[in-house]
């Protein structure tokens, strides 16, 4: 197991933040304004507590997936409550709240290139901190329980860590998204490294 010490967490707390902040500017630019992540909490929790952020293993959740390569390997995924990727969905077309009934082909398609804008930010400021290769494939976006969805991640990667980077962010200050940070042990290792470069 790889584990962050205090001071390294610090350091990618603060590439976190900076992150987030032109992740923010990224998706209010590709939305005219209409949305912001504001509000971020940077954590690591237990990759047994995965599936409860967002209601528990059988909630429907909304998942936009990045796969990440290079010398950091696994995934980046922003995850919403179906509810929540609604009103995202009402942000994203200035529509008023409540508008977005159903997520359809367009919807789903507007907060996959919304996670793609915000995801590919916040990963190009941690490689630019780090000096670590990063490179995010296009999104993929995904709709079903959370227990079901967090579990292929893990399969996928065959993850060993005991915790994984949790950021939740509220958008435009009312709707909660998470972003989870999910690499596998050996890039976690060289994160590690590069973070007690800057520590």
């Amino acid at each position: 197991m790889v584990s962050l010490t205090a001071r390294q967490f610090s350091s990618l707390e603060a590439i976190v933040r900076d992150g987030l902040a032109n992740a923010s500017a990224g998706l209010s630019a590709m939305s005219g304004g209409q949305l912001r992540l504001e509000s971020p909490v940077v954590r690591m929790i237990p990759l047994t507590e995965v599936p409860e952020v967002a209601g528990g293993p059988a909630a429907v959740v909304v998942a936009v997936y990045l796969a990440i390569g290079g010398d950091l390997r696994g995934h980046l995924v922003l995850l919403f409550t179906e509810a929540g990727a609604r009103r995202a969905a009402d942000f994203l077309f200035g529509a008023p709240p409540g508008t977005t009934a159903e997520l359809g082909e367009l919807e789903l398609s507007a907060l996959a290139e919304a996670g793609n804008v915000a995801g590919s930010h916040l990963l190009n400021v941690l490689a630019n901190r780090t000096g670590l290769a990063i490179v995010p494939s296009a999104p993929a976006v995904v709709t079903d329980m959370a227990g079901a969805i967090l579990q292929q991640v893990v399969l996928d990667l065959l993850l060993q860590a005991d915790e994984v980077l949790l950021v939740e962010t509220a958008i435009n200050g009312t709707v909660q998204g998470y972003f989870l940070l999910l690499p596998d042990q050996d890039s976690m290792s060289r994160l590690v490294a590069a973070l007690e470069d800057l520590a």
